[in-house]
């Protein structure tokens, strides 16, 4: 049974994505009946502007759509008429309880007397017959959620509708891991990455002024947002547990995952996602959007010691105790680094990534090179990132910052060192450029 939901007034954020959750009971048959829409020669016909009348879902409001004859002639097929339609729709879709977005898929329908409604379909050809109905204002179209589907029947990601309601929800890490976990579940970790797609580029799309509007006394905009968004990514497992009411019940056997799309707990794969595309979306917009003043005047007012802790964990972690092994809150494949870069190009106030801090007393030279001079055998060329970090940094600290010894008496030549030429294993010769790059400054 198809579930369908009616449309509603306004909403600002529309882009072109997929279905919408519905609030109305199953049906008990079939709504519409398919009939192939038999192609024909030039349905379009010389007229020099069009105007497209739709209904709006059960209640019937009307949609009007102007387009030029050169517009016209590039709707050939039913999905380019439904890709037109999403890029006018302006009225709000309704979300379920617990979900940052909406993501829904366009579906039309001919209402006639003859007959019980007609589902027009995608490869279904636009010809002279659909544009008289066009004309005549006999289409409707429903907004369907992409949970309405089962896995076998969702579309493709290119024909999905994206729209959101409010920034704040957009990026609150428990609504939208929760919501990726549900996504995986229902549909699998590819369906889930292709709805998150549409996420990434409803941020990026958004203006400079939004981005770097201020939202609070302190100075906030919406890289404040973002940044909490990555720290929530340390609690992701906890979150995805709440998000199953199962999870008690379920034990770690194949069987008790039937009701997973993939037939098991996301687990890493899905977090290594969600790393990937949470820190990769706000590098980008930072590189793209973030104003250099706005981000200096942003963290030139927060507390000095709390950005250094948030920062540097996100680039290596927090050593724990004695270990400097541990790297609880780190971004996975080097973003935290990636990260840190654009915010230093986009001028990061010095005071964020110079000087020292944690139980170790560490520059963050030493802050990231002290677990690999412990643990070579540990470093994996996809951190690079780290390393091209570690160069920037040994380029910009001045000679007292390359010599200055932490708690353990070490400077972070010794690290590089320790790594580089006193251990079994052939240095990666990223961190030989460090090592060159150090020496050749505290030389000159």
């Amino acid at each position: 049974a198809k579930h369908l939901q009616d449309v509603a007034p306004e909403v600002p954020n529309h882009l072109p994505a997929q279905p919408q959750v519905p609030s109305g009971p199953p049906l008990a048959e079939p709504l519409f009946s398919h009939r192939k829409m038999p192609p024909v020669d030039g349905g379009v016909h010389g007229a020099e502007n069009h105007i497209l009348k739709v209904l709006g879902g059960f209640s019937g409001e009307p949609l009007r759509v102007h387009l030029t004859s050169q517009e016209a002639k590039k709707i050939v097929r039913i999905r380019d008429l439904k890709r037109c339609l999403a890029r006018h729709v302006t009225r709000p879709v309704t979300r379920s309880d617990g979900t940052p977005f909406s993501v829904y898929w366009i579906r039309l329908i001919h209402m006639d007397v003859s007959t019980a409604g007609m589902e027009l379909h995608d490869e279904d050809t636009v010809d002279a017959e659909i544009w008289k109905w066009l004309e005549q204002g006999s289409l409707r179209y429903m907004l369907a959620d992409v949970f309405c589907f089962p896995p076998e029947e969702l579309p493709s990601g290119d024909d999905l509708n994206f729209s959101f309601q409010n920034l704040e929800e957009l990026l609150d890490p428990k609504l939208l891991i929760g919501y990726a976990f549900k996504l995986c579940k229902h549909g699998g970790q590819a369906w889930c990455e292709s709805v998150f797609s549409l996420w990434t580029s409803a941020l990026l799309s958004l203006s400079s002024n939004q981005v770097n509007a201020v939202e609070n006394i302190l100075g906030h905009t919406l890289l404040n947002r973002c940044l909490s968004l990555l720290q929530g990514l340390d609690e992701a497992e906890d979150l995805m547990r709440a998000a199953d009411p199962e999870f008690a019940n379920r034990i770690q056997w194949a069987d008790w995952y039937e009701d997973f799309y993939d037939k098991h707990w996301p687990g890493e794969t899905i977090q290594d996602f969600l790393h990937k595309t949470f820190a990769s979306m706000t590098i980008e917009l930072v590189r793209r959007k973030a104003d250099p003043h706005r981000v200096e005047e942003s963290f030139r007012h927060m507390n000095k010691h709390r950005v250094k802790s948030d920062l540097w964990k996100l680039v290596q972690g927090h050593p724990y105790g004695c270990s400097r092994l541990r790297n609880d809150g780190a971004l996975r494949f080097g973003l935290g680094a990636d990260l840190l870069m654009a915010l230093i190009d986009k001028g990061l106030p010095r005071c964020c990534w110079a000087g020292h801090w944690g139980p170790f007393n560490d520059n963050l030279l030493q802050h990231i090179m002290a677990p690999l001079a412990a643990k070579p055998a540990d470093w994996n060329r996809r951190d690079g990132a780290k390393a091209r970090l570690c160069r920037l940094l040994a380029k910009r600290f001045s000679l007292e910052e390359l010599c200055y010894q932490n708690r353990d008496f070490k400077n972070a030549l010794w690290y590089v060192l320790q790594y580089c030429e006193n251990s079994t294993f052939v240095p990666d010769p990223l961190w030989v450029r460090v090592r060159d790059a150090i020496r050749e400054r505290m030389q000159t």
